[in-house]
């Protein structure tokens, strides 16, 4: 058995105004067994690493620093981390969220030693924002599982994830067998993100989500915050172009590794959501995004029923 029972991930980059927060929410979890926390700082140009070098004098034998000297970007940053990893769990958390529940890895821990047959649990989360003000409204924001019990292909469908970054476990004999299954099947790794990364695991092994909420996500849209949430959430025309050709994406990579899914449902919500929204872009773009859902539809059929559905709703 490996000498840590969990490595904790958390990639950063210019969060020195909520890291501390985070290290904190890590450092004071309660448990009966040793663990590491693996921090890469991406080569930010604020405080961060000072930050990340303060802790890790203080909790030498806990904290892992990684400090790069040149940018890679949050997918090349998690990658490299997650190989550094000794645990015989990796639980991720990004540099401006936190832990809310002190017994998080204990409580996931358990359940996966008990359950082999599982390959990740996940819980719920709360949604606050750069003050750390709860949002209720947003929580359901983003189509998250929102109740205790297995996660299946046929939500990954339906575009509901198990859970936000910081509230996942996974085993790291996955990332073993899912990396033999990229090299198998020619999928560039270079390109898996949070969503394609968890499509992969479900062809490993089952998935779990707990019920209770472990895990702050930090929603902001401040595009100054270096958040995640204040890049990418919003209904944009390059947002939106970039999330219909991630669902091409990911159903090529489900088809390499014999997963089933048609993402057909989902474009016609889309199609539907661009004629009742779509009057923000420019008649170019408008017409533009039309043909893009239309041509990537996998049955004619849907789409003419999609077509058939926006004059009777």
């Amino acid at each position: 058995m490996s000498e840590k029972k969990v490595s904790v991930v958390i990639a950063t980059y210019n969060q020195e105004r909520f890291l501390t927060h985070t290290l904190e929410s890590v450092l004071q979890q309660k448990v009966d067994f040793d663990y590491e926390v693996l921090v890469g700082d991406d080569c930010s140009n604020d405080n961060t690493y000072e930050i990340v070098n303060k802790y890790a004098k203080l909790y030498p034998e806990r904290i892992v620093p990684v400090i790069r000297e040149r940018n890679l970007g949050m997918t090349r940053n998690v990658i490299d981390l997650t190989m550094r990893a000794k645990g015989e769990y990796i639980a991720f958390i990004e540099g401006d969220d936190y832990w809310i529940d002190n017994e998080k890895l204990k409580k996931q821990v358990n359940f996966l030693d008990s359950h082999p047959d599982y390959i990740a649990c996940f819980s719920r989360f709360i949604v606050v924002d750069e003050n750390e003000v709860r949002h209720p409204e947003h929580e359901n924001y983003g189509n998250y599982m929102d109740k205790e019990g297995e996660y299946t292909i046929k939500e990954f469908e339906k575009y509901i994830l198990p859970g936000q970054t910081a509230t996942s476990i996974y085993r790291s004999s996955g990332y073993e067998k899912l990396q033999k299954k990229f090299q198998e099947s020619g999928i560039d790794v270079s390109k898996i993100t949070d969503i394609s990364h968890i499509l992969g695991m479900l062809s490993i092994g089952k998935m779990y989500v707990m019920g209770e909420y472990m895990s702050a996500y930090r929603f902001m849209l401040n595009p100054d915050s270096g958040s995640w949430s204040s890049k990418n959430d919003s209904y944009k025309i390059d947002n939106l172009i970039k999330y219909l050709e991630g669902l091409v994406f990911l159903e090529k990579i489900a088809k390499a590794l014999g997963l089933p899914l048609d993402f057909d449902d989902r474009r016609t919500f889309e199609l539907n959501k661009l004629y009742s929204q779509g009057k923000t872009f420019s008649k170019y773009d408008f017409n533009r995004v039309k043909k893009i859902i239309k041509n990537d539809y996998n049955s004619r059929f849907k789409y003419l029923k999609g077509r058939l559905g926006l004059f009777f709703n």
